[in-house]
């Protein structure tokens, strides 16, 4: 198992290879999650990936944000540069991107970040399928769904185990793109989710810590723990790697060390409740402002991490002096043997010299000497012995073979569209309005289809409705997701919308024609390529893309959304305090009101989860749009008349401009 720790600066990435992490992750200057971090130059970079590989830990390079077309030749040129350097991994979030990494640079590893929203077993094949050798998994998974996962997964999986806690699910909060303009999905998250709400900080969990379970992980198998933390300092990091460092390598737990990180950092405490299937108000907490942080001292000695096996043979003449590591590297030297004229030299002088390994990552493990009693190797030749071979085998450690080349591919045809349908979504049923005629599909969740009404909408409707997936559900919710879809089907519905890539695949072998949402995050046309390369026959675009991008993308088989509340989180946690058992509030909704008075609608999603939706609506009835293949309204607590009047005030170009109403980035 590994210990995977962050590097948000020279200083961390230092703190964590002496505290014995097995690998780090860390940011070159762009296309990065954590674009606030420090993060590291060109230079730097070389320099630390040096640095780590001389001690065999592993450098993990986040290029972990959605990568716009006009940006491609970019972030591949920084991606060129990276395999240069040395890169271990990448970790990615845009699938177009990704499909070109991988045949770019097949020889550096393509992690699939935990944006994502990566929470099943189909998701992890889908993504092996890919050429993906890692998939990190979604923070919100319990111990029973990230053994299911681990104990079946064709590829690595990585697990956070430490650190903060996003409130929504990875690679699924628009709140702060939306709002103020800089998106979580672009590194930029200006975390909405810590500020107060009338509800009180609602919004904000405690850290996680998992310290107490890593023999549990152990045992599930899963490849890698991975500590949160590019924001923090190297104080941090130290202090928690060391404490994983330790209890993966057996030292038990203790309630001590687990009070000694909180008071490292922590908001009011931690929590595992993700992890336990413990959810509910007991997860909420704050860090105050200038809440001051424990003090220690950093590490400066290197971490003994690799045991030498050491022989040494003498024919007389000459004494072959051979180390091995047990992870493969091997070297050797030989010296000059003579015989003593006064005192032959010991075992034990040979064994000292040799085990004289301060200062480096070494150190002796086993020791065997086959040499004849009069033999004498002066001291001075053995220590220069031991220098050669660390030097030999720090060498082979910097060896690396990784090449890229730049593989163009043909752009992306798209077929122009010959007119634009429109569609909707409902929340619910009753919202579905007399001019109904006029969309070409309309999509309902696919809970409403367990309702005995079910049947008389489809029967209304006919073939224009649609099942719309819940944008996440675990490995241990799936059962349940089949009956409906089970009902879904037997009502004579083929059409679903997904939003997340597991579910692509699970949805085809269940005989439905699928189309993408937007959680699928679709920003450029290499993302588009490929999720039609999976099985899909329509894509909605990412709404954090401006017109002028969503336009680039523009084709009969593409589409945005033009109206409505924009979904901003979908949450494993009920923001009420709720754990989801027996719970009173299922299906009603409430607000949220921010310290601006604006109230953000809550409803109850599949699974108990909550979703967040925007306080103002999205209008664009009086712009003139490009020609997208569709365009979706979004009815979420409009009433069926006032869903009649947005239809028909897009279907007439109405210049009129409702109160409360936002452009969202389309026109920022």
């Amino acid at each position: 198992m590994e210990i995977l720790s962050p590097a948000g600066s020279r200083e961390a990435l230092r703190a964590a290879v002496y505290s014995g992490a097995d690998a780090v992750y860390l940011g070159a200057s762009g296309f990065n999650a954590r674009i606030n971090a420090q993060n590291f130059s060109d230079d730097e970079l070389r320099e630390s990936i040096a640095f780590c590989h001389e001690r065999g830990v592993k450098v993990y390079i986040t290029v972990n944000t959605l990568v716009y077309d006009k940006e491609m030749p970019e972030a591949l040129s920084l991606a060129e540069f990276l395999t240069d350097a040395g890169a271990d991994a990448f970790i990615v979030q845009d699938l177009g991107f990704a499909s070109l990494l991988k045949k770019c640079s097949p020889s550096v590893p393509l992690h699939a970040s935990t944006q994502m929203s990566v929470c099943s077993l189909d998701g992890v094949e889908a993504l092996a399928d890919l050429g993906f050798t890692r998939v990190v998994l979604s923070r919100e998974l319990s111990y029973e769904d990230i053994s299911f996962i681990a104990r079946r997964s064709p590829i690595e999986t990585e697990f956070f185990v430490h650190g903060a806690f996003c409130m929504s699910y990875s690679g699924q909060c628009f709140m702060s793109s939306i709002i103020g303009g800089r998106s979580g999905n672009r590194g930029l998250c200006a975390q909405p989710c810590r500020l107060p709400y009338r509800n009180g900080y609602a919004l904000s969990l405690k850290d996680n810590c998992l310290l107490e379970h890593v023999p549990k992980l152990l045992e599930a198998g899963v490849s890698s723990l991975k500590i949160e933390g590019r924001m923090k300092g190297a104080e941090y990091v130290a202090a928690v790697t060391d404490a994983y460092v330790r209890a993966k390598n057996g030292e038990p737990f203790s309630v001590e060390k687990k009070d000694y990180l909180a008071q490292i950092f922590s908001r009011q405490g931690f929590t595992d409740g993700y992890f336990t299937s413990k959810t509910g108000k007991e997860m909420f907490g704050v860090r105050k402002e200038n809440e001051p942080s424990l003090r220690i001292s950093l590490p400066t000695e290197e971490f003994k991490r690799f045991p030498l096996d050491i022989t040494v043979k003498s024919d007389g003449e000459n004494a072959v002096v051979s180390a091995s590591c047990d992870d493969g590297y091997s070297s050797e030297a030989s010296v000059p043997v003579r015989k003593a004229e006064k005192r032959p030299t010991s075992d034990e002088e040979i064994y000292t010299a040799l085990s004289k390994l301060g200062g480096t990552p070494y150190y002796i493990n086993t020791f065997s000497c086959e040499k004849n009693d009069d033999d004498f190797i002066p001291v001075s030749v053995l220590n220069a012995a031991r220098r050669d071979i660390v030097k030999n085998l720090t060498d082979m450690r910097l060896t690396r073979n990784q090449v890229f080349s730049l593989k163009k591919e043909a752009p992306f045809g798209f077929t122009p569209a010959k007119e634009t349908k429109l569609e909707a979504f409902f929340l619910d049923a009753s919202s579905i309005p007399a001019n109904a005629d006029k969309l070409s599909r309309i999509w309902l969740p696919s809970e409403f289809f367990m309702r005995k009404s079910a049947d008389k909408t489809v029967s209304q409707y006919g073939e224009k409705i649609g099942v719309v997936l819940p944008s996440v559900f675990h490995d241990s919710e799936k059962r349940q997701v089949e009956k409906h879809l089970a009902a879904v089907a037997e009502l004579g519905v083929k059409h679903a919308l997904c939003g997340n890539i597991g579910h692509i695949r699970f949805l085809s072998d269940l005989g439905f024609t699928v189309h993408g949402d937007y959680g699928l995050n679709i920003v450029n046309a290499d993302s588009v390529r490929e999720y039609f390369a999976l099985g899909l026959k329509s894509a909605t675009l990412s709404f954090e893309l401006t017109m002028r991008q969503a336009e680039d993308l523009c084709g009969e088989e593409t589409g945005i959304i033009a109206y409505g509340r924009l979904p901003f989180m979908i949450m494993r946690n009920c923001i009420r305090g709720g754990n989801g058992k027996g719970c009173d509030r299922k299906g009603k909704t409430f607000v949220l009101t921010d310290r601006m008075k604006k109230d953000f609608l809550v409803t109850c999603d599949f699974g108990c989860r909550n979703r967040l939706w925007n306080a103002d609506t999205l209008w664009l009835a009086d712009k003139k749009l490009p020609k997208f293949g569709f365009i979706r309204f979004m009815f979420t607590d409009e009433t069926a008349e006032t869903a009649e009047n947005v239809i028909n005030s897009y279907t007439e170009n109405d210049s009129e401009l409702p109160l409360n109403t936002t452009r969202g980035r389309y026109y920022s």
